[in-house]
């Protein structure tokens, strides 16, 4: 199944002069953030669930699964190794030692 990659791949003019107006490290965090949202959606779209049923695993409510979604959400490392639990996928790669 492929998976949408819109996210990733969309262009504003908006975003670039917000983009345009913060730090290098700003956009930087910013495009990380966004990333994992997109990377959540495609684990999401692959495992064939909406947000309720991602939210019921996790305990959480939807609307928090929509804050995530929106890529400005300042995830904690153990909330990303539970959502990468959870839906089976990796959302950061870390090399082990």
């Amino acid at each position: 199944m492929k998976t949408k990659k819109k996210a990733r791949a969309y262009k504003s003019e908006i975003i670039n002069n917000i983009l345009s107006e913060v730090s290098p490290l700003e956009a930087y965090q910013i495009e990380r953030r966004l990333l994992i949202a997109a990377k959540i959606d495609d684990a999401l779209q692959t495992k064939g669930w909406g947000k309720k049923q991602f939210a019921d695993s996790l305990g959480k409510q939807p609307s928090e699964i929509t804050k995530w979604l929106s890529g400005s959400h300042n995830f904690t490392i153990n909330t990303l190794a539970e959502i990468e639990y959870v839906l089976g996928t990796n959302l950061l790669v870390l090399a082990k030692r």
